[in-house]
């Protein structure tokens, strides 16, 4: 790492540090963990399937807690699991309840009652185990310096993934965010992975104005960053170089590359 890289990491440690102590920054972490993981074939739910002895969902609060300098988070989770989590967690967290999968944004709004105004809030799966503490923290120093309404994680790929697609003008400027959308350019892509920050305030002035998906009937989180870029609220993303942090663990073949990864 060089002088400058090194400066640039001090000062977000500082900015970080410092809006977390004095209140000019809160940052709240909120994890989606309602799915049950049948695919993963799974006896209990998927964010409590362990990977090197540890569930997924204590691998991702313990990078979150890492990368906001905060230890609060709320858990979007099944009403019927909760004794499940209860038994397996040993940090202090709060519930939200999402009993019927109705996609990210339905999740993300069971929790936005919980959390105060002027918070901004961290949204992270309990899946996406495989993405980095650097990443994560990069996120939240971009966000924070940039003053963003919005910061999301992207990686940019070769691979077609079936993620939100992100699309950006010549200087660099995001001008296109879509869920699922089958690129109709040559690639590299990028793709949106997880991760984002939003305002709270951002959240309520357009989750009520989702419309659900036609082909899944669900509303999406991707759809309130296209509404932001519409509204041209600054929008920031911070690109990770490593594609492994694409990987959601979905599957027992995907379980079995994420232990893999993990252990190197």
């Amino acid at each position: 790492m060089n002088e400058i890289s090194v400066f640039l990491s001090f000062k977000r440690a500082i900015i970080l540090k410092k809006g977390v102590q004095k209140g000019v920054f809160q940052l709240i972490t909120v994890i989606l963990a309602a799915g049950q993981g049948k695919r993963l074939r799974s006896s209990v739910p998927k964010p409590l399937v362990k990977i090197k002895g540890k569930t997924m969902i204590e691998h991702v609060i313990e990078k979150a807690f890492y990368a906001t300098a905060s230890r609060k988070a709320i858990l979007v989770i099944n009403p019927d699991f909760e004794g499940d989590f209860l038994s397996q967690l040993k940090v202090p967290v709060t519930f939200a309840y999402q009993s019927v999968p109705k996609g990210t944004a339905d999740a993300l709004a069971q929790a936005l009652n919980l959390i105060e105004n002027g918070e901004d809030i961290l949204v992270m799966y309990a899946d996406l185990v495989l993405i980095s503490r650097d990443s994560l923290k990069s996120l939240v120093s971009l966000h924070i310096e940039r003053n963003c309404d919005i910061t999301f994680l992207s990686g940019t790929t070769e691979r077609r993934y079936p993620y939100a697609l992100v699309e950006r003008d010549e200087r660099g400027r995001v001008i296109a965010f879509q869920e699922k959308k089958v690129p109709d350019f040559d690639p590299p892509w990028e793709f949106y992975i997880g991760p984002i920050i939003l305002k709270k305030s951002v959240v309520e002035a357009y989750i009520e104005k989702l419309s659900p998906n036609e082909s899944t009937g669900e509303i999406y989180i991707a759809d309130i960053v296209s509404m932001a870029i519409a509204d041209n609220k600054n929008i920031c993303g911070f690109v990770t170089n490593n594609e492994r942090e694409f990987l959601g663990v979905n599957t027992p073949e995907d379980l079995k590359a994420a232990e893999e990864i993990i252990e190197q």
